[in-house]
């Protein structure tokens, strides 16, 4: 048993892009840096249908990497990432502010934003949720 998932999950998100090199850009050559608003669908649920919440994120550089602060589904979260722009994707851990919810977040930059998917960490059943986030203006 894994006594520290969070912290496995990023050893796991350092080591797989340890090869690549974290860029502050995006694809586009935009600044990642920034405030995004977010559309989400629970684990499960198809990004067609409504989303299940709605929220915001921030993104700020952290050296090489990225600090993550967002608000969903009336939840605070806090986390840590890596962007690797050869392939425009963003890798985030993440946790509850209260430590009750951690997991994983896999985004592409897709437009004005990103495309991805989510994951709680000892939570459910492994079935991804879907996010949608846009920058706001």
């Amino acid at each position: 048993m894994i006594k520290n998932p969070l912290k496995y999950l990023f050893v796991i998100i350092v080591f797989s892009l340890s090869i690549a090199s974290p860029a502050p850009v995006c694809a586009q050559g935009a600044d990642l840096a920034g405030e995004y608003t977010v559309a989400g669908w629970d684990p499960g649920r198809d990004a067609g249908d409504l989303p299940d919440y709605k929220g915001w994120v921030e993104l700020k550089p952290w050296g090489d990497a990225w600090k993550y602060r967002g608000f969903m589904d009336g939840h605070s979260y806090v986390g840590v990432g890596l962007y690797d722009a050869a392939t425009a994707t963003l890798s985030l851990s993440f946790s509850s502010e209260d430590g009750a919810e951690t997991g994983l977040t896999v985004l592409v930059a897709s437009g004005d934003g990103f495309l991805g998917r989510w994951v709680f960490s000892g939570v459910g059943e492994g079935i991804p949720g879907r996010e949608k986030w846009t920058r706001k203006q």
